[in-house]
């Protein structure tokens, strides 16, 4: 299904760029540019639409397809008889609700049980895009995981893996949901910063001269990457070893919705180039969760990373 044009600038806006990153002699790969950065979690995150009776779409619950650029309308039959929700038509929805799921197995296979913090990162980045790309900014915004959001897309907990394989698909859990305001567009200057925006590769953090910022070599220790001794500017974030469950999880959305806020910002005036840090290792009592290593001025598009 064709996605209107409206929505189609944010889903683009989000996940396709121009073009394939390329290696360091030149050669091109299979790898696509997008200009949402990945924070560490291997691009786990995938795009639906829930759209109520007064949306721009059919009522109804669509997923986005990124390979094709198209909206697939959700079959609630086949869904029932594979033993999932029966969430109705989209009558019990108003407006348009972008929602945001990880595939949990996509990082899980390459960090395992340091996989979930991941999950949430990669989700942050993507959340806090939305909201750059927006005006007016969406102010409905639902995080998770739990049972509201499922609720809301009408989907199993991903433990119930049977019922996802059931229907030929890969479990999902739903971590945000953004309600889009009655109206809104993308605005284009934003939309091209985002187009144009690329992580440093690791080498130009090699290259650069060593900083003296005594946290860069603490954040070298506690991620084992001693290229961000070379960021010109640095942004950690951390929390305490022992703060509660919901503090910590808290914390994660709040330490990566930053970080995404200053790489925005940084690629829209073309002042800093940011590659997000992350898999630290807790020190001194505290866990750095997050880090954003910086360094100034426009890209080289012809050698930048594939983050």
């Amino acid at each position: 299904m064709a996605v209107p044009e409206r929505e189609r600038t944010l889903l683009d806006g989000l996940w396709r760029g121009s073009g394939h990153h390329r290696l360091a002699d030149g050669t091109v790969t299979r790898v696509p540019k997008r200009p949402v950065p990945s924070a560490g979690a291997a691009y786990p995150v995938h795009t639906h639409l829930v759209v109520g009776a007064d949306g721009p779409l059919e009522a109804g619950r669509y997923a986005f397809d990124l390979e094709r650029g198209t909206l697939l309308r959700r079959d609630e039959t086949r869904e029932r008889e594979a033993g999932w929700p029966a969430p109705g038509t989209g009558a019990d929805v108003t407006g348009t609700h972008l929602v945001l799921t990880v595939q949990p197995g996509r990082s899980f296979g390459r960090y395992r049980h340091r996989a979930w913090p991941l999950w949430i990162a990669d989700t942050a980045y993507a959340l806090t895009a939305v909201e750059f790309l927006c005006a007016p900014a969406p102010a409905a915004v639902r995080l998770g995981p739990g049972p509201r959001l499922r609720e809301l897309l009408g989907v199993p907990r991903a433990a119930d893996h049977g019922r996802w394989i059931t229907r030929g698909l890969a479990p999902e859990i739903p971590l945000a949901t953004v309600e889009l305001p009655d109206s809104w567009s993308v605005l284009p200057e934003r939309r091209d910063a985002l187009a144009a925006r690329r992580s440093p590769a690791i080498g130009e953090f090699e290259a650069a001269a060593r900083t003296h910022d005594p946290r860069a070599a603490d954040l070298a220790r506690a991620s084992g990457q001693a290229w961000v001794l070379g960021a010109h500017r640095l942004e950690t974030w951390s929390v305490a070893t022992d703060a509660p469950a919901a503090e910590f999880v808290e914390a994660l959305w709040r330490a990566h919705r930053a970080a995404a806020g200053l790489c925005y910002a940084g690629a829209l005036s073309r002042r800093w180039r940011c590659r997000p840090v992350s898999g630290c290792v807790a020190a001194r009592g505290r866990w750095t969760v997050h880090a954003l290593a910086m360094l100034p001025g426009a890209p080289d598009l012809d050698k930048e990373s594939a983050a």
